[in-house]
């Protein structure tokens, strides 16, 4: 995906129950979201976020729960908000619509990966990694983020 294409909008609520309309809600600062569209790769954000957390980013756990049947959703909800640090609430979010926009949007190849996204303050994309937290993919994404707060 370049840049300048645009994301997808869609309705979300947060763990603690907040409803909001992302990405449009991050609108005004610099953001990292990581995207989880499946069990597995949603547990794999949670690296992301306790290191992003740990050094005070502006970070968001995103998980589209829009393949999931409609009647464990509830469950699926509740053990994500039993498993999330008490700070974290209010950051990780969860859809339940547009699933194939951003998979699209984003250029997910594995869906058992976590999907990494820097953007800047008027909401476009900078940056998308695929994959595992690790140092290498963390420094590029600090220098990513260096770069957006110097524009």
């Amino acid at each position: 995906m370049n840049a300048a294409e645009s994301l997808p909008v869609t309705p979300a609520e947060t763990l603690a129950g907040q409803k909001l309309s992302f990405p449009a809600a991050l609108a005004g600062k610099s953001a990292v979201c990581v995207f989880g569209f499946s069990k597995e790769a949603g547990d794999r954000t949670k690296d992301w976020m306790a290191r992003l957390n740990r050094d005070g980013v502006n970070a968001w756990s995103i998980a589209n729960l829009e393949g999931a049947p409609g009647l464990v959703r509830g469950m699926i909800r509740a053990s994500m908000r039993k498993g999330t640090p008490q700070p974290l609430l209010e950051h990780s979010l969860v859809m339940i619509k547009d699933e194939q926009a951003w998979r699209h949007a984003l250029g997910v190849l594995d869906e058992k990966l976590p999907v990494v996204v820097v953007l800047d303050a008027s909401g476009r994309t900078i940056w998308i990694h695929e994959g595992l937290f690790g140092d290498e993919a963390y420094r590029e994404l600090r220098t990513r983020l260096t770069a957006v707060a110097g524009n």
